[in-house]
């Protein structure tokens, strides 16, 4: 098919199913590129600048444990109502296994800690549908979880960005994910209790590499505040080159690899300094908040290898959350029309873009209602295990 010529032609290998803190790899261009869902600082990542606290407090950021008959693992999500949360599909999503049990955990700026169960969770149905296709990449990467009781009013709830004016703006994130700093990456473990935030901006959109017609992933770069591992620029730019380290990077961005020059195609920005942060494993599901509401969840991230002659920006050469690389995160104004019916509690009916893809069968196609900037599709079988999945009732500890 002819995304896929596309695909490779970026270099842009696929992945499959990325949970908080494994990937696993498909062989596809897998020497090319990796992917994961990923905040790693500029400086120490126990600096106070990056706590979810003082005047950077969302009280209504947390983590999630999401555990299966085979074990569990940490995400980050966001209230977006008394009862609702808001996380990625793919924290929710362990191949067939079903989710046991969900807690989202509340610590920043309480007293004490809250902990609060879950009754049950909905996929968006894209998700299904591309994910054993597109892997990591997959759209419709967006879930909301309901809580089995509603949150206190001392917790904040968050109002969603629904316009498609996200680029260019500052963008505050927050994840409970791995920490470290550029120049290492992914060093430190992730935490249930604490919450690291800082800057980054959307710039572009992962659709150009995939071609299907679905802008639905926002794309942000790890800058290290100089030219070298600017990875905007390197992926966008109609082409570059690379030579030497340029004297003028900061001393951060000099690790003796390629400079990568633009031809002047693509805008060059330097990131936000000491502010700027990337996401890495754990981080998955957790907020992009422009203007205080929520424009993006974390969604996957990749890299160009650099031990080749088309080289890259990475600083490490390797997928682990280190300057000059690339991640996405869920559009939620692409998605607003469907968050809003299932926390309006409306069933068996969800938005998703006119585009049909090839993957649809034609029963699925068929189910077309209407034609708009969102088609209405009426949840069929194939869509029953996507939208509003229980969670067993089990004994609490």
């Amino acid at each position: 098919m002819s995304k896929w010529k596309k695909l490779i032609a970026y270099s842009l290998g696929v992945s499959s199913l990325v949970t908080a803190n494994t990937l696993y790899a498909r062989d596809v261009e897998e020497n090319l590129i990796d992917s994961s869902p990923y905040l790693i600082t500029v400086g120490d990542p126990s600096n106070p600048i990056y706590a979810n606290a003082g005047q950077n407090l969302r009280n209504g950021v947390g983590s999630i444990y999401i555990e299966f008959a085979n074990g569990g693992f940490i995400c980050t999500a966001t209230a977006i109502g008394p009862r609702h949360v808001l996380t990625a599909a793919h924290c929710v999503r362990n191949g067939s296994e079903p989710v046991d049990r969900l807690r989202f955990i509340l610590n920043a700026g309480l007293e004490s800690p809250m902990i609060l169960e879950a009754s049950g969770f909905s996929v968006h149905p894209m998700y299904d549908i591309y994910s054993p296709s597109y892997g990591a990449f997959a759209h419709g990467d967006i879930a909301v979880i309901e809580l089995e009781d509603e949150l206190p009013p001392e917790i904040e709830t968050y109002e969603l960005y629904t316009s498609a004016d996200e680029f260019d703006k500052e963008t505050r994130h927050y994840g409970h994910g791995r920490s470290g700093k550029g120049n290492k990456g992914a060093t430190g473990d992730a935490d249930f209790w604490y919450a690291r935030t800082g800057l980054n901006k959307y710039e572009q959109v992962l659709e150009p590499f995939f071609g299907d017609g679905i802008p639905d992933q926002l794309l942000h770069d790890y800058d290290s505040g100089g030219r070298k591992h600017n990875a905007m620029e390197w992926w966008f730019s109609s082409s570059s080159r690379c030579a030497p380290d340029h004297p003028g990077n900061p001393s951060q961005a000099q690790d003796g690899q390629c400079t990568t020059f633009k031809d002047g195609s693509y805008p060059d920005f330097k990131g936000f300094g000491k502010f700027e942060v990337g996401v890495a494993p754990g981080d998955s599901g957790g907020p992009g908040f422009i203007d205080n509401k929520v424009a993006g969840v974390h969604s996957f991230g990749f890299t160009h290898y650099c031990g080749s002659v088309t080289n890259g920006t990475d600083f490490s050469c390797g997928l682990n959350s280190s300057y000059g690389e690339m991640s996405g995160d869920t559009r939620v104004s692409f998605y607003t029309t469907w968050i809003n019916d299932i926390t309006s509690g409306i069933s068996g009916v969800t938005s998703i873009p006119a585009v049909v893809p090839e993957t649809f069968s034609s029963q699925q196609s068929q189910a077309v209602l209407g034609q708009s900037q969102r088609v209405q599709y009426f949840m069929s079988n194939v869509f029953s295990n996507t939208y509003r999945e229980s969670i067993p009732k089990k004994d609490k500890e």
